[in-house]
């Protein structure tokens, strides 16, 4: 069995719930690895991408079967050889560093641009993919998944210790479980695991780690993730991606084109009519309150203040991350790598219609 810690917020002993957050630790090392390696897909620019991102000179994006693409210019893009054919479902980049993760469990880094990359962790037992992964600084980071899953390390990836957070659940739920708990402890910490939400996105931002997720889950850590604080909204379903916009409110968007604003200065989450009902799956920030909303069948959603614009593009493809990169948005998308100019200059939308 693995070892138990109960660790209890102060701030939550004064409620009346008395609600607490239960970390289950159990270890994953280094050796662990995949047996099989990615081959270079003379297609994989076009193939299904899950994630892009920016390191200080490249830009990196990741999807199936393994694929990782790399790319100076957002023009020219190179395949590199990776030690898995998992699904790659995200990817970050931290100084001169990356960290992937996917299907499988699986977590894969390279130490600096044009070194190998190495598995840190690949446990296709637990069949729960990760979805996620933030690091803090150089050592710590945090990958989270499907059911739940929330996996740890502190020593840059040598090894990664899984967590579980009560503090992600519905408060009915966690009433159920404390009634559960009083009567039989080992039945108790089955049912949390398996009634945990599907951890979509972590972010961090300014020392404060937000995480989106399955059945109406929006929460804020403001102790590294030790402990979570789930925010009040008016919506049950999934949030795919949290963004927080340059001046400061909060955009978390979802499943049938939802979007809710969380304003700097207030404490409500609001609703901001998308004008769609498929899926929006991820948000780029733009400039002060102005922000892009993307997701199923090639929608885009523009937004500046009160201002809600529409797109679409033609050839109906998924759109699952994007990143601005000089006067374009990169896209990683359900056909592979797109791009889409912008200028600020112009209306949130005007600009990208131009080419859709």
């Amino acid at each position: 069995m693995p070892t138990v810690f109960v660790i209890e917020d102060e701030k939550k002993k004064m409620n009346r719930s008395k609600i607490l957050t239960i970390l289950f630790i159990s270890s994953f090392s280094a050796f662990s690895a995949s047996s099989e390696e990615s081959y270079m897909a003379p297609l994989a620019k076009e193939s299904l991408l899950l994630d892009v991102v920016k390191s200080n000179q490249h830009i990196i994006t990741v999807g199936e079967r393994g694929h990782v693409l790399v790319s100076k210019d957002g023009e020219n893009w190179q395949q590199q050889e990776v030690p898995t054919l998992s699904t790659l479902t995200a990817v970050t980049a931290l100084e001169n560093q990356l960290w992937a993760v996917g299907h499988d469990a699986v977590i894969l880094h390279q130490q600096a641009q044009g070194k190998p990359w190495e598995v840190q962790m690949f446990a296709p037992e637990l069949e729960k993919p990760l979805l996620d992964v933030a690091f803090l600084d150089i050592n710590e980071g945090i990958a989270v998944g499907a059911y739940g899953t929330f996996v740890r390390t502190v020593n840059g990836g040598e090894s990664w210790d899984t967590e579980v957070h009560q503090g992600f659940l519905h408060p009915d739920d966690i009433e159920y479980l404390e009634e559960l708990r009083l009567e039989d402890e080992e039945f108790y910490q089955s049912e949390l695991v398996s009634i945990l939400p599907h951890l979509n996105k972590i972010l961090l931002v300014d020392d404060i780690l937000y995480i989106a997720g399955e059945a109406g889950l929006l929460a804020m850590s403001q102790d590294k993730g030790i402990t979570w604080q789930r925010m009040d909204v008016d919506y049950y379903g999934s949030f795919f991606d949290i963004q927080k916009l340059s001046n400061g409110d909060i955009i978390a968007v979802g499943l049938r084109g939802n979007i809710f604003k969380l304003s700097a200065n207030e404490n409500e989450w609001m609703a901001i009519q998308s004008g769609i009902t498929s899926s929006l799956n991820m948000v780029i920030p733009l400039t002060n309150s102005k922000f892009i909303a993307m997701g199923n069948s090639g929608n885009v959603v523009c937004v500046n203040d009160e201002q809600v614009v529409n797109a679409h593009f033609d050839d109906g493809k998924a759109i699952n991350a994007g990143v601005l990169h000089k006067d374009k948005i990169l896209l990683a998308t359900a056909k592979g790598i797109k791009s889409v100019s912008y200028s600020d200059d112009l209306s949130v939308c005007e600009g990208m219609n131009k080419e859709l």
